[in-house]
């Protein structure tokens, strides 16, 4: 009888180790991102993003599913959305950090029409970069997850960027 209770909690306390941990964003933290965001926007004379929850409340569905269920990068494929996803040990960067991953691309962008805004050749290198400060782009939302020992960050931005033959700002 009681091997089988200790079994019990056993089994327990591992299945809570695969449930994605999760919270809406506190209205510091969508500060937080909005300005990290925003920073890469006005270096270019970009209007600054908006905070969407509609769009975050989809981001934070994408960012439990990918810790809760996949432990890795994969887009969603959201339609009329772009995309940005990070994933960083959990506990181990804020989330400026972790917009400052997609930033740093911009070492390599080049300005001229898409997709051929890349130093490197491959457009893919500046890609989070370019949807982050696409002038079209006006709102973003954003979700975050813990799981695997990962932490996932998802922001999905409307309307989407990095269009085949345009300029990016």
């Amino acid at each position: 009888m009681r091997y089988r209770a200790g079994s019990a909690i056993f089994f327990a306390t591992l299945f809570l180790m695969h449930v994605a941990d999760a919270a809406p964003f506190t209205a510091a933290q969508k500060l937080e991102l909005l300005a990290a965001q925003n920073r890469y926007r006005a270096e270019v004379n970009d209007p600054p993003l908006q905070w969407s929850d509609s769009i975050a409340a989809n981001a934070q569905a994408w960012a439990q599913h990918l810790a809760g269920d996949v432990h890795a990068l994969k887009h969603s494929g959201a339609a009329a959305t772009g995309e940005n996803l990070a994933m960083w040990s959990a506990g181990r960067a804020s989330l400026t950090k972790l917009v400052d991953l997609w930033g740093a691309e911009k070492h390599y962008f080049i300005e001229a029409s898409f997709p051929n805004v890349s130093s490197t050749g491959n457009w893919e290198t500046v890609a989070h970069y370019t949807q982050m400060i696409w002038r079209d782009t006006t709102e973003v939302g954003c979700g975050l997850a813990t799981g695997g020992g990962n932490d996932f960050l998802v922001c999905q931005y409307a309307p989407q960027g990095n269009f085949m033959g345009r300029k990016v700002f």
